[in-house]
């Protein structure tokens, strides 16, 4: 298990080591924090190609219409959407409203750094459930 002195994504990064990822939480309620370079240049990639301000990148079922008419999904075949959040509570809001349960959006906002604020973070189901968060930058 983690301190909870971790404040950066670089202490992230420090912390996992070769494994390049960290988990936390327990059975269906698992948040994944992937930090492979190549995951995390692919998410960087999308975001140059789409500039704007966003601190949030999200594998959505669809791109139109509303955001909130969609749902978070696993990556293959999703559609990326961005979104821009003030702070760490509209960052679980949108969470909720993409429809991740309240356990996952707990540990994103506990363990992803900068949530809804200077940094970007990228998200996706995976398709047993699970939350992966990877960070793109700050």
């Amino acid at each position: 298990m983690l301190p909870k002195e971790i404040l950066s994504i670089e202490d992230l990064i420090k912390q996992a080591g070769e494994e390049q990822e960290l988990q936390y939480g327990t059975g269906e309620a698992r948040l994944r924090i992937d930090l492979r370079i190549d995951d995390i240049d692919i998410w960087k990639s999308h975001s140059a190609k789409h500039p704007g301000y966003s601190n949030l990148l999200l594998a959505c079922e669809n791109n139109g219409g509303e955001l909130s008419e969609t749902n978070l999904t696993w990556v293959v075949g999703a559609a990326i959407r961005s979104a821009q959040v003030e702070g760490t509570a509209q960052a679980k809001y949108l969470l909720k409203s993409l429809g991740v349960s309240e356990q996952l959006v707990n540990l994103a906002s506990e363990h992803c750094p900068g949530l809804g604020g200077a940094a970007i973070w990228a998200f996706h189901l995976e398709r047993h459930g699970w939350l992966t968060a990877t960070p793109v930058g700050s």
